[in-house]
């Protein structure tokens, strides 16, 4: 194999889709996906809120509009 500048070096140079197979346990995973889960459903949370907030806004601004509110 002929030798490559460390910039070049990617992780095919170095490991086989054999070698990475076992790297990461199930367990690992089950953890990792976990996280991502819970980090989706945070976003999902904080556009619920922000969507209420807009809401409540919307309708202030439609009641002051019709003469409801000062």
């Amino acid at each position: 194999m002929a030798t490559k500048p460390l910039a070049e070096v990617t992780l095919a140079d170095l490991a086989t889709k054999d070698d990475l197979k076992g790297l990461v346990s199930k367990d690992h995973f089950d953890r990792q996906l976990g996280s991502a889960v819970n980090l989706v459903m945070g976003e999902i949370g904080k556009i619920a809120a922000r969507q209420e907030e807009m809401a409540g806004v919307l309708a202030g601004l439609v009641a002051r509009s019709e003469g409801v509110t000062r």
